[in-house]
Order: C-alpha cells, then sequence, then structure tokens
C-alpha cells in the first residue's frame, strides 16, 4: 500500500520481492505531504477532484517500474489510485498509464 502510514515503495520492494513470483496488488491511498492522518485535509485541499494539485512523480515512477516488471513476467497487475493521492484519481490514472507506457 502507498500510505504515509507504511514505508515508501522503495522500502517495501525487498518484501514485494520474497513474494514473487506473483501477482501485484497496490493501492495508493493518500499524498505524503498530508501526513498519516490527513484524509480530511486532503479532502478539503482537493475539492471536487478535478486536477492533480500534489503530483507525486516519485511515487508515481516507483510504481510504474514495478507494475512494468510485474507485468512482463506475465503476472497480473491491479492498482486502485484515491483520489486524495494527488487530488484526482481520473487524472492520477492516466499519468500512472503515460508513465508506465513511456518506461
Amino acid at each position: 500500500g502507498l500510505h504515509p502510514k507504511l514505508p515508501p515503495l522503495e522500502q517495501q520492494l525487498p518484501l514485494l520481492r520474497a513474494l514473487w513470483p506473483g501477482p501485484l496488488v497496490a493501492r495508493w491511498n493518500l499524498n505524503p505531504r498530508h501526513g498519516p492522518f490527513g484524509y480530511e485535509d486532503a479532502a478539503r485541499r482537493y475539492g471536487e477532484f478535478r486536477e492533480l494539485m500534489d503530483p507525486d512523480p516519485t511515487t508515481r515512477s516507483e510504481l510504474a517500474r514495478v507494475i512494468r516488471g510485474t507485468a512482463g513476467a506475465g503476472h497480473d497487475v491491479v492498482v486502485t489510485i484515491n483520489n486524495k493521492a494527488e487530488g484526482s484519481a481520473p487524472l492520477s490514472v492516466r499519468a500512472l498509464a503515460q508513465a508506465i507506457l513511456a518506461g
């Protein structure tokens, strides 16, 4: 999971690698700028969730790399993204897809 209460994705990779080969299931929840208990603050800041107000290119890039590696090895990948990850889940999905294809 990608949430301020959890270690960054890069620090979670050793555990993921210990579980591979296998599918990847991930949820990108909350932008780290809001801290581990910042859901309400994020909801207020992002309002109607119409734009990427706090792009997180580091998380996006790392997640894209893990997705490419997992899918490239023939395993299923399921990722959900919360509006509070960057400000708009649909736009985060599009940006993540672009990062996957660009890699």
